[in-house]
């Protein structure tokens, strides 16, 4: 008899940590205590032309397939635009929290990632909308997700560092990311934004901010701020100075299964594993747990180094 099969991530939808705001321009703040799913409205969304040559024609990513993963927090309540998605809801869950950090200071040095990596999934409901539909809408590439840094209560944007720091941003490296369609480790297709390559300047408890935003390439040039159609908190996680950070985490199933399909995210081996468990992971296709930045690989290269 195998291995039991790992129980599958369960997101309540009327979890209390999330919340609908519905018509209203006020904002619902995450409870300090427990991650947190916040609700957008899109009262202050442009109107969108229908008439026939002037409506865009949206790009997909490959045939609709119907997603069959459980249910997720609400994160979204959103007066949808595309005929029958009319009246759906953008539902957030962070699929991968992020739990530590080293700190990286002002340079690209030996800079470490957020462990693990944070990875969102998006779900797209409504009463009126088929599985197929929704399946549909999921596969618009035009949509965009942004990270930011908060304190620990996720009330206040820290995204900024102290004047004496020049106005430095307190997050390195891609803090913006589009969709991936793919199949988790259970075999089920979803939308996932992944965040593989943020970094953390300064020591101390944070939580990150993820906003969800459809881009219109159509309207680019004349709309600089597109409406937020879901935004969702991560659980507080701690940037460590580099003599107390604990080291990275292995790669979870769920990022091993993504890097087979095609994303674009490292394979991290973890402190923990052997060289011969190593050698058998992934077919050889890990990447080491650092970023290498162009100065550190020269200073490599210099020294005789193959890395």
């Amino acid at each position: 008899m195998g291995p039991s099969r790992p129980p599958r991530p369960f997101f309540a939808a009327h979890h209390p940590a999330c919340a609908c705001i519905g018509g209203t321009t006020s904002a619902v703040l995450p409870n300090p205590a427990s991650s947190a799913c916040i609700l957008a409205n899109r009262s202050r969304a442009p109107s969108v032309d229908l008439r026939p040559g002037l409506r865009r024609t949206p790009r997909l990513w490959g045939p609709p397939q119907v997603s069959g993963s459980g249910d997720i927090g609400v994160a979204g309540s959103v007066a949808g635009n595309r005929g029958p998605a009319t009246g759906a809801k953008y539902l957030l869950s962070i699929r991968q929290q992020p739990v530590a950090a080293r700190s990286c200071g002002s340079g690209e040095r030996d800079r470490r990632t957020i462990d693990p990596p944070p990875i969102l999934q998006l779900r797209i409901e409504g009463p009126g909308l088929a599985e197929e539909e929704s399946s549909k809408l999921l596969r618009y590439s035009d949509y965009v997700m942004s990270c930011s840094i908060c304190d620990q209560s996720g009330t206040q944007d820290l995204s900024f560092m102290p004047e004496e720091y020049r106005q430095r941003r307190r997050l390195m490296g891609s803090v913006v990311s589009t969709s991936f369609v793919g199949q988790d480790e259970y075999g089920e297709t979803g939308c996932f934004f992944c965040f593989p390559d943020l970094s953390c300047r300064t020591p101390g408890p944070f939580r990150l901010k993820f906003s969800l935003v459809e881009v219109d390439l159509a309207q680019a040039r004349q709309t600089k701020h597109f409406p937020i159609l879901a935004e969702a908190m991560s659980d507080i996680f701690a940037v460590h100075l580099a003599k107390d950070f604990p080291g990275m985490q292995a790669s979870t199933p769920l990022v091993k299964h993504l890097k087979e399909q095609g994303c674009v995210i490292p394979i991290k081996k973890g402190l923990g594993e052997s060289n011969s468990e190593r050698g058998r992971d992934d077919s050889g296709n890990e990447e080491k747990e650092v970023e290498w930045s162009p100065a550190r690989k020269r200073r490599r290269l210099g020294n005789g180094w193959a890395g």
